[in-house]
């Protein structure tokens, strides 16, 4: 029975998938048709959509000479062709760089708007965007937004405004809520700018541990966790007298920690969780087994060797 699922299953999606690739070139039949060609023009606003490629799948504006901002296809004029002729082009040129592309081109009755993106993005830039693009659809154009990024501030500054008159919008509360209004509506010319954000995203572990340094931290992330993700103590380090400087909760907190009674307990999981910015120091055990080995053997050395000089020198 289980068998038989899994090969209905395997048929419904495998109809899918030919389903989607039907439709996709059956656009592609509609819009290269004699009927359907547009002969492009200076000054027309073109859209390029690659599928499965939102790197290729670009928004480009015909120049004044006639050619595209477009990779692989640059200085090359496009005016007189049809959006069909290019079609095919653009596939001929993608196919050198990617597997069986599908490219769709058409041109863009409403004019696209451009957006400088600027601050903590994979890609800063300019932009040109449909006029009804979402802050969220900005960010992907824009390859994303990196680690240190304040999603909670984003900030935007209308054109030939300055920046005390910038707006600021909480994109991580949207993110969170789904909630369409929180998104502010976007203008031709407008900056949007990710700053970054005041607080460490790391834990910091120094002292006794195997590889002291900075450490991302997660949501649930407790003493035990971050120490052990910095390799775990060192041979030398007194799990009796681990000291934690947190601000977790915005209440600052210096204290600390006998670390060996939770685990000697098997009550790992009531140690203190960490927050952004917290720090762990290992202290090390003044004296260890270690040292005092080392210690007696310096001295086992020393006695022999003071042993065979005097030896010598009675001779």
């Amino acid at each position: 029975m289980k068998s038989e699922n899994f090969k209905v299953q395997t048929a419904i999606g495998t109809g899918f998938a030919f389903l989607s690739v039907f439709i996709f070139q059956f656009s592609l039949f509609i819009l290269s048709s004699p009927c359907a060609a547009t002969v492009i023009k200076s000054g027309m606003t073109l859209n390029i959509v690659v599928k499965n490629d939102k790197e290729l799948s670009q928004i480009v504006r015909v120049n004044d000479n006639g050619t595209i901002d477009y990779p692989l296809y640059q200085d090359v004029p496009v005016v007189d062709k049809t959006t069909s002729e290019l079609q095919d082009i653009l596939t001929y040129k993608l196919a050198k760089v990617v597997e069986s592309p599908m490219v769709l081109v058409s041109v863009l009755t409403e004019n696209p708007i451009s957006l400088y993106v600027l601050g903590q993005v994979k890609k800063p830039g300019v932009l040109m965007m449909p006029p009804k693009a979402s802050l969220q659809e900005v960010m992907l154009a824009a390859g994303g937004s990196l680690e240190t990024a304040d999603l909670q501030r984003v900030k935007i500054v209308r054109k030939n405004q300055g920046d005390e008159n910038a707006s600021y919008y909480d994109l991580q509360k949207f993110l969170s809520s789904g909630d369409l209004t929180l998104l502010p509506t976007l203008y031709d010319g407008d900056r949007i700018i990710l700053l970054s954000s005041k607080k460490s995203k790391y834990v910091k572990i120094l002292g006794a541990v195997s590889k002291p340094g900075f450490y991302p931290v997660g949501e649930q992330a407790s003493v035990f966790d971050m120490l052990y993700l910095a390799g775990g103590p060192a041979p030398d380090a007194n799990m009796h007298k681990v000291r934690i400087i947190s601000a977790l909760g915005g209440q600052k907190a210096d204290y600390v920690l006998d670390m060996q009674k939770f685990i000697d307990n098997g009550k790992t999981e009531d140690l203190p969780l960490l927050g952004e910015g917290d720090m762990i120091i290992m202290y090390a055990k003044v004296v260890t087994w270690t040292k005092t080995l080392d210690i007696m053997r310096d001295m086992v050395t020393f006695l022999t060797a003071w042993f065979v000089i005097t030896s010598v020198i009675k001779k």
